[in-house]
């Protein structure tokens, strides 16, 4: 038996907060929170009480829905997954400080519009209580769509999902976190799918040399990499080779941001 600790106190609010809401539609990213949101679904409703749904576009890393399609599998959840909607709203376009409010506000207007094809299906989402501590423009969008978010509601934080996760041995526990690829786009410059498209060939060229965590942060024709803090030295070290690879990739100019990267440090609003 596991130790009781706040976290499974937590873990048994939580419970009881999704039975209170079931049947339920999961707005799955695939990332860690939200895959243990699902997991913890899985294992406390019959399959026809629960739904999974991910969003695929060029904003979306593309290891991000293959995870998502993976642990849905395993989990043996219902799974669909849509094309993004935020690409044909024009205001998301231009990438001002509003931006994510507005991705979350089309995404979720999507999700309300699937009520024929899932009814009686309550929709909820993966925020913990960590996203408090951020500005995020996208909880406001939560809001005003009437979204539960039952991580957030009996107290979950990213350390408790650590731990549950960890002890369950479940394939995405202390899974580093994406993000979308706009938010690597400096505000005021438009999102164009084209650089959407470079933005992750630059990363997924990184990867290919071996570094995990990576972030290429771009303003206008310069990539800005912000790597772990342990990659710092070996980056340095590769930095002839990187920056012939981002520059394949169609940027000019490559810098090396010394101080690495922290979370939530100019990530974008979220």
């Amino acid at each position: 038996m596991p130790k009781i600790t706040g976290s499974h106190e937590r873990l048994r609010r939580l419970e009881e907060n999704i039975h209170s809401l079931a049947p339920v539609m999961v707005s799955y990213s695939g990332g860690m929170d939200s895959s243990f949101l699902l997991w913890v679904c899985s294992r406390i409703l019959p399959p026809e009480y629960l739904a999974a749904v991910s969003f695929y576009s060029s904003t979306v890393p593309a290891m991000e829905i293959r995870d998502a399609q993976s642990i849905a599998a395993f989990l043996n959840v219902r799974h669909s997954v849509y094309p993004g909607p935020e690409m044909q709203n024009e205001k998301f376009l231009i990438n001002d400080l509003l931006r994510c409010y507005y991705c979350k506000r089309e995404r979720l207007n999507f999700l309300l519009s699937l009520s024929s094809k899932f009814p009686g299906f309550r929709i909820i989402e993966g925020s913990v209580t960590d996203d408090l501590e951020d500005d995020r423009p996208g909880m406001r969008a939560l809001k005003e769509a009437g979204i539960a978010s039952p991580l957030l509601e009996a107290g979950i934080s990213k350390a408790d999902i650590i731990i549950i996760a960890g002890e369950n041995r479940l394939v995405f526990a202390g899974k580093k976190s994406e993000s979308c690829l706009a938010t690597r786009i400096k505000n005021g410059q438009r999102i164009e799918i084209a650089v959407l498209e470079q933005i992750q060939a630059a990363e997924q060229a990184l990867h290919v040399l071996g570094f995990e965590f990576v972030r290429v942060r771009c303003n206008g024709g310069e990539a800005r990499l912000e790597l772990a803090p342990e990659d710092m030295e070996r980056a340095f070290n590769l930095r002839n080779e990187i920056t012939r690879c981002l520059q394949q990739c169609g940027f000019i100019r490559v810098a090396l941001d010394l101080e690495g990267y922290k979370n939530g440090k100019r990530e974008g609003n979220k």
